[in-house]
């Protein structure tokens, strides 16, 4: 495990909402994963503080412990998973056996980390790792073929989800994308009764998950509609949903900010002509900030410390700008 370090000095785009923040110096430092492994696609610090932690593509979660240690295996979602096989797989033909956990969010209250997994559902592990527990795997009567990201309410923590298709499973997320698939679930997961409730559905490949500050609403970003959706869970609007904001590219992971902001990660669609970048959203939905440093594809932004910390479903290193 190597730590590697460089500097990037570039401009801050702050969109026509916002205003130009430039010419200021942005340190960039990598988490190389383990050799042989790549995809770390979200990531997520403990109720202690300490991580990150990161899904990777032969099926593990791992911790990061600091550059003297590296990288240590924290979890994993597969009941099935012989290390001999899987350690070290890039191949998706062996995700459904040795799982491939993608969304991760920690309860902060209880410690467990709940795992979004795209083969295995939805499943929480305890503070010491180990083999995580299925806790959900369909809902009305439908198996989840997809299950994606998630966010957690901690006042009450229920769990909101998403399931990014109930036809295809993750291997075949291309073809997905191709036909326009449109049977994206976002989903509610109540850890006091175990019911699992469809919020909403028909969604278009629905990929990230994030609860506003007051909890009044959720987020869901439908990638291939290029937009991210609110869904209303108080007030009057209670249960109605609408567009939080249109993007030009297609959105991926959705992480709020200590200050109530979004950071979406995108990515150009399969169009190289199309140039994108995480963008910043403000409570309204308006864009106050592009990121405009190219670190390559990334799946998720999250803002911690005063640092970005960068996952990506195909690069093999977590990024951090301060």
């Amino acid at each position: 495990m190597k730590l590697s370090q460089f500097f990037i000095f570039s401009f801050i785009l702050i969109s026509l909402f916002g205003c130009v923040n430039s010419h200021q110096a942005l340190k960039y430092n990598t988490l190389e994963l383990p050799s042989g492994v790549s995809g770390p696609e979200s990531i997520a610090f403990d109720c202690n503080g300490d991580g990150p932690y990161t899904g990777i593509s032969d099926g593990r979660i791992l911790k990061w412990q600091g550059s003297k240690h590296g990288w240590k295996e924290f979890a994993i979602t597969s009941p099935f998973r012989i290390p001999k096989f899987c350690d070290g797989s890039l191949n998706p033909a062996m995700e459904q056996v040795c799982g491939r956990p993608l969304g991760l969010k920690f309860n902060e209250a209880t410690c467990d980390l709940y795992i979004a997994d795209a083969y295995f559902g939805l499943l929480v592990v305890g503070q010491n790792g180990g083999v995580a527990k299925q806790v959900a795997i369909s809902a009305e009567g439908v198996p989840f073929r997809f299950t994606n990201a998630l966010d957690i309410d901690q006042n009450t923590g229920v769990v909101y989800f998403t399931d990014t298709s109930t036809i295809f499973q993750r291997w075949a997320y291309a073809i997905a994308m191709q036909i326009g698939d449109k049977t994206g679930r976002l989903l509610k997961y109540d850890p006091r009764t175990k019911e699992v409730t469809v919020l909403l559905r028909g969604l278009s490949f629905s990929n990230g998950v994030a609860l506003s500050e007051d909890k009044d609403f959720v987020l869901v970003t439908e990638t291939t509609a290029a937009k991210v959706t609110r869904y209303w869970l108080q007030c009057q609007k209670s249960q109605l949903s609408d567009t939080f904001t249109q993007l030009v590219g297609c959105p991926d992971n959705i992480q709020r900010n200590i200050h109530g902001e979004f950071w979406v990660a995108q990515n150009n669609c399969g169009r190289p002509e199309v140039k994108v970048r995480p963008v910043r959203l403000n409570k309204e939905g308006k864009i106050v900030e592009e990121l405009s440093v190219d670190v390559g594809p990334l799946s998720e932004v999250q803002e911690k410390d005063n640092s970005l910390w960068l996952g990506s479903v195909i690069l093999s290193y977590i990024g951090v700008l301060n």
